[in-house]
């Protein structure tokens, strides 16, 4: 089964769908259109997922696949379009290899957070990050991280980014913090505006939980993927590891990550210079 995903209220996106699903239907026995998001995805069990948007609306898809991850195809009807690595043309020259699993795919990492607030306990996937930010009318709070036994460090500031190799390209770059390759298993935390200028980006490996939580009287919100906000407060918790289940997305079959990076950083002039010299 083909699914063919996109936001139905933009007209190009539609458009764009119109025009791959009979040329899909040719090539698979099963399609499926989904334009409003209301299909059961995570129990339709597709073999390959089709996103028309940008790296959000891929992202989503891959949120509503949950536990049943399959290949995720991404074209670029966004700004940046990272992750969604093909324009519409070329998925066109293209659709038949990716009806018949003929591109090649990349496993990145998940994280399955439980959070632990209010005498509740909730279970998020995360894919890109986890970004915990000072109320404006609160005070800076102290955001102390551990890993098994050991302690991290405590983070006096403004806040804490916590994320994925996937998500390192997002607010974690911005704030300072190192890309990190998608084929890593680990975890990246940032510190937001520290107070102590020592503190700097760290990088560890997700190979066991990590722990976060609030010194007393403080508090502080949490946002995953962007998708809803949280307030947590002392005695309040984020144990954070790594997925059992990867995202795996369809990768570009000319196009390696560093091009990618090149191509979206704009890198390739000043490469294009150097080599000029």
């Amino acid at each position: 089964m083909i699914l063919l995903a996109g936001d139905g209220r933009r007209a190009d996106v539609k458009h764009a769908i119109a025009q791959v699903e009979p040329l899909a239907r040719e090539l698979a026995r099963d399609v499926l259109v989904d334009l409003d998001q209301s299909l059961d995805v995570e129990n339709l069990h597709p073999d390959l997922v089709i996103n028309f948007g940008g790296d959000g609306s891929l992202l989503r898809s891959v949120r509503r696949l949950g536990a049943h991850q399959v290949p995720v195809l991404g074209v670029n009807f966004g700004k940046f379009g990272f992750l969604a690595e093909y324009e519409l043309p070329e998925l066109l020259v293209r659709l038949e290899d990716a009806v018949n699993g003929r591109l090649p795919t990349r496993q990145s990492l998940m994280l399955k957070v439980v959070v632990r607030h209010g005498g509740q306990r909730d279970e998020v996937v995360v894919l890109n990050d986890i970004v915990m930010l000072r109320a404006p009318e609160e005070r800076m709070p102290t955001v102390h991280v551990s890993a098994g036994d050991a302690d991290v460090a405590s983070y006096y500031g403004d806040g804490l980014i916590l994320s994925t190799p996937l998500g390192s390209t997002a607010y974690n770059l911005s704030a300072g913090g190192p890309l990190l390759h998608p084929n890593l298993d680990a975890v990246v935390m940032t510190p937001i505006c520290p107070h102590t200028l020592s503190i700097r980006p760290l990088v560890v490996p997700a190979v066991g939980p990590l722990l976060v939580e609030l010194h007393d009287g403080d508090s502080i919100t949490a946002t995953m993927d962007g998708q809803g906000t949280i307030t947590l407060k002392a005695g309040d918790t984020l144990t954070i590891e790594k997925s059992p289940v990867p995202m795996t997305l369809v990768a570009h079959p000319t196009r390696s990550y560093f091009d990618t990076l090149r191509l979206k950083f704009d890198w390739t002039k000043r490469t294009t210079t150097a080599r000029l010299r």
